[in-house]
């Protein structure tokens, strides 16, 4: 009895936390958001993922074919607009904001994808 007892304790704490708690019972909460981001390529790929994994971001995922970056967050430390500022800053187009011209001409050719106005 005393090992279905601590058995039991033991999968219900593993259980809150992977939940989203930590060791201390405080909560973690993070958020999931997709945009556009302009790419060609494996290489566009790892860049992009890359430069998305800033302090706060926990999952970055970009699909080469759907052209979406999908983003796992803690909203108390980043804003997705610094994300979209970090992939442009690595010369990347994203749905709101535009990398520099000089930025963008440094990608390797096959990274130069066709930008839109």
């Amino acid at each position: 009895m005393k090992y279905i007892l601590l058995f039991s304790i033991l999968f219900l704490t593993n259980l809150s936390i992977s939940n989203g708690q930590t060791n201390a019972g405080t909560e973690v909460s993070t958020m999931t958001t997709k945009f556009k981001v302009l790419g060609n390529c494996g290489m566009c790929e790892k860049r992009i993922e890359k430069a998305a994994t800033i302090d706060g971001v926990t999952v970055a995922d970009w699909d080469v074919d759907s052209k979406i970056l999908t983003i796992t967050f803690d909203p108390a430390k980043v804003k997705p607009s610094q994300v979209h500022k970090a992939v442009a800053a690595a010369g990347h187009d994203t749905e709101k904001v535009k990398a520099a011209d000089d930025v963008y001409a440094n990608l390797h050719g096959c990274c130069q994808y066709e930008r839109e106005n």
